[in-house]
């Protein structure tokens, strides 16, 4: 009966944060136009109720009221929406945080820019790639990059993206490929199989998450996510305190993906990467335990 009654209390912290956010938009603050907060979270809750930990227990068991709080108050003020794969719950010990995923920074971006596309292409082994940089601006511009059919199979050498600017022009953003490998790197992928089968696709995405990352930090009027300690501490909590399991010291250094209940927990991460990348399933939504924080990995 008591654990019923956590769980509940737990299920009604989506209520308390909208509460919440009611309350800071009547104050003046704003969310995206686009954006519905009841409906993230309302959604964003569904999920929590499915996802698991690594011992495959039910992160609204495990994870305290606040740390849930401050996890879906996070998504909100970035207007992101879990159940769109636009970010990821991430349980670390007996909290829950929330992460921007890939498809999370194009949105935030392009809320800054609504016309730009991000348009990115690899330079592979061989391709007759020029830039140069203006001395008036410092901005990078393409000169010339040909690439041949025969080049496709070959290495790539690194990829680049167009970037947008206040000025509505556009900005070259480049990685070589021991860039882009340093970021794969970071990966909970220990075999990097994914990226070594569909190198194409993963390059580009290193390439525009890692530039859509510079002009959400660089852009003032961007929605940037609050620390862990603002304003939802606010919010009435229920003592909680011992209620739950003792927080677990997590090694980043050997991160583990979780998965939903009834996923393997070594490999099926891997086939989820691997489907998504070659456009035939979604990013996953399950929370993770304490993967290596990396903005560029994809």
């Amino acid at each position: 009966m008591a654990e019923n009654n956590k769980v509940t209390v737990k299920k009604d912290v989506g209520s308390q944060v909208l509460d919440r956010v009611n309350q800071l938009c009547e104050a003046g603050f704003r969310l995206p136009a686009d954006y519905s907060a009841a409906n993230a979270i309302k959604a964003s809750m569904l999920v929590l109720q499915e996802t698991v930990d690594k011992n495959k227990r039910p992160v609204l068991e495990v994870c305290t009221p606040v740390s849930i709080q401050k996890a879906l108050f996070k998504m909100v003020v970035c207007g992101m929406d879990v159940s769109l794969n636009q970010g990821y719950f991430i349980c670390r010990g007996d909290k829950l945080t929330f992460q921007p995923s890939y498809f999370g920074h194009i949105l935030q971006v392009k809320r800054l820019y609504p016309n730009w596309t991000p348009i990115a292409h690899t330079i592979r082994e061989g391709d007759d790639f020029v830039y140069t940089i203006d001395p008036e601006t410092g901005k990078m511009k393409l000169v010339k990059h040909e690439q041949k059919f025969e080049n496709l199979d070959k290495e790539f050498e690194g990829a680049y993206v167009y970037l947008p600017c206040d000025d509505g022009s556009q900005e070259l953003y480049v990685m070589t490929r021991k860039q882009i490998m340093k970021a794969w790197s970071k990966s909970s992928s220990q075999t990097l199989q994914v990226h070594k089968d569909f190198d194409e696709k993963m390059a580009i995405r290193t390439v525009i998450n890692s530039g859509c990352t510079k002009v959400i930090n660089a852009t003032p009027r961007a929605i940037v996510a609050p620390d862990e300690d603002d304003d939802m501490q606010n919010i009435h909590q229920p003592n909680d305190e011992g209620q739950f399991a003792e927080f677990e010291e997590v090694n980043d250094e050997k991160p583990q993906a979780q998965l939903q209940e009834g996923k393997p927990t070594d490999d099926g991460s891997a086939e989820r990467e691997k489907a998504m990348a070659s456009g035939t399933g979604s990013e996953p939504m399950a929370a993770q335990e304490a993967p290596r924080p990396n903005d560029d990995e994809f």
